[in-house]
């Protein structure tokens, strides 16, 4: 395993004629034939700092490049440290986030030591993705930010999955709009530069599809969701084609284009467990039990959402275990569990207060409102009802605004309350009226 060296690492002269005795050379040998051997006597004491012609004609005889020479770098650090990244981040998908963490954290320092801030910029970016299974959603913007500093020296891919993060970090905060824009403004300088990237652009265009859902903007998901099909056979990341197929999915299933749907998210989970990403593949089960407990496929979104559920638990994925829940909680109520149902939602509020996914906390909301209707409390049903609407609103959810004054007004229709229920219907209509619904143009 490749070691970054100590903090009071060696002169530059002195790594120099340490590697020279290493390979049996003697001074005339190694500087020979551009320097003499008194030249090099003045280099490896010090007496002279070597130029970049002599560090390049130096690191060419030892066998080295001039960086691995400059900064003590074994050759094949990057690959090794490239490779241990990438086995670290299975483990994270399995579950294993301590051990991933504390791996990530020491490929970091190694990588800053070797003077390698693609690779850095790569640790740092995991190092973000075990915040984010965490579900400490500032924690995991924080560590997205960071890699972000470095994200001139990496690749166009890494650059639009640090992008993609934080957009949803963004999205999960509430703010769709600012989510939205960073990643427009990625996409645009990407196709600014006239190079071709398709695993780049894929995951941007990824990236845009689950906030534009949410903002109502319809349309704009789907242009979105059929640029990104265009270049799918280009991409050569799966766990790039992967997410694509999943987020698509929620896309096709919201204008009703179920089958297509289904397909991707078949697609999503037999993707992500040819390549063993545990977490991912669990999430595109979640989804699948989202879309049958939308079609009315109670029984099969039951088991197919504990399922998800249970898996998510074991990779370590709280924001995933949220969300399988909250869905998981739905079907219980409309299986008329509502006692099970309300365990499920409350058991996952003091999760929501912890994190300031505006879109969790009033899924939940709506959802324990409507448990209360299905109860008979309709003024406890409406004071929840108001709270998710509220925020809603304030979110810019409009999607879910739209449902959420519609089970508003029909409870204060209920208690009699018309006047204030014409108000919910007019609040729905006025969240539907600044969505969209129409093909893409």
């Amino acid at each position: 395993m490749v070691e970054v060296p100590s903090s009071g690492a060696e002169p530059l002269g002195a790594r120099i004629r340490r590697l020279r005795r290493a390979r049996g050379l003697t001074q005339r040998e190694l500087a020979e034939p551009r320097y003499d051997r008194g030249f090099l006597a003045k280099v490896e004491s010090g007496g002279r700092l070597p130029s970049d012609d002599v560090l390049s004609h130096l690191a060419r005889r030892l066998g080295l490049t001039p960086d691995e020479l400059r900064f003590d770098r074994p050759p094949g650090a990057a690959e090794e440290l490239t490779d241990a990244l990438e086995t670290a981040y299975r483990e994270l998908q399995k579950g294993g986030l301590e051990a991933a963490e504390r791996e990530f954290a020491r490929v970091e320092r190694r990588a800053a030591g070797y003077r390698l801030p693609d690779v850095q910029c790569h640790a740092r970016f995991y190092l973000g993705e075990v915040q984010w299974q965490r579900y400490d959603i500032p924690l995991a913007d924080k560590g997205f930010a960071h890699a972000m500093e470095l994200a001139d020296a990496a690749s166009p891919r890494l650059r639009a999955m640090i992008v993609n993060r934080l957009a949803a970090c963004r999205a999960l905060s509430g703010d769709l709009g600012a989510s939205v824009a960073l990643v427009e403004t990625a996409l645009a300088e990407l196709r600014a530069t006239g190079a071709t990237d398709p695993d780049a652009e894929l995951a941007l265009l990824t990236a845009l599809i689950h906030p534009l859902i949410e903002m109502g903007a319809l349309r704009r998901a789907r242009r979105a969701a059929e640029e990104g099909r265009r270049i799918l056979s280009s991409a050569h990341r799966k766990d790039i084609s992967a997410r694509y197929h999943r987020q698509a999915a929620q896309l096709w299933q919201e204008i009703g284009l179920v089958d297509r749907a289904e397909k991707d998210l078949s697609r999503a989970l037999r993707l992500f467990t040819s390549i063993g990403y545990d977490r991912d593949a669990a999430r595109s089960r979640w989804a699948r039990g989202f879309l049958w407990r939308r079609l009315g496929k109670l029984d099969e979104a039951h088991a197919e959402l504990r399922l998800a559920r249970d898996l998510l638990a074991k990779a370590g994925s709280q924001e995933g275990v949220l969300g399988a829940t909250i869905e998981l909680a739905d079907v219980r109520r409309r299986q008329g569990e509502l006692d099970e149902a309300a365990e499920l939602a409350e058991g996952i509020r003091p999760l929501l207060d912890r994190s300031p996914d505006i879109e969790a906390r009033t899924e939940v909301l709506r959802l324990l409102g409507l448990i209360a209707r299905a109860r008979g409390d309709l003024p406890e049903a409406t004071a929840l009802l108001e709270e998710a609407a509220t925020a809603q609103e304030k979110a810019e959810l409009r999607g879910a605004l739209v449902a959420t004054a519609l089970h508003l007004g029909d409870t204060l229709r209920a208690r009699g309350l018309i006047e204030k229920a014409a108000e919910a219907y007019r609040r729905g209509v006025r969240a539907a009226a600044m969505s969209d619904s129409g093909p893409a143009v």
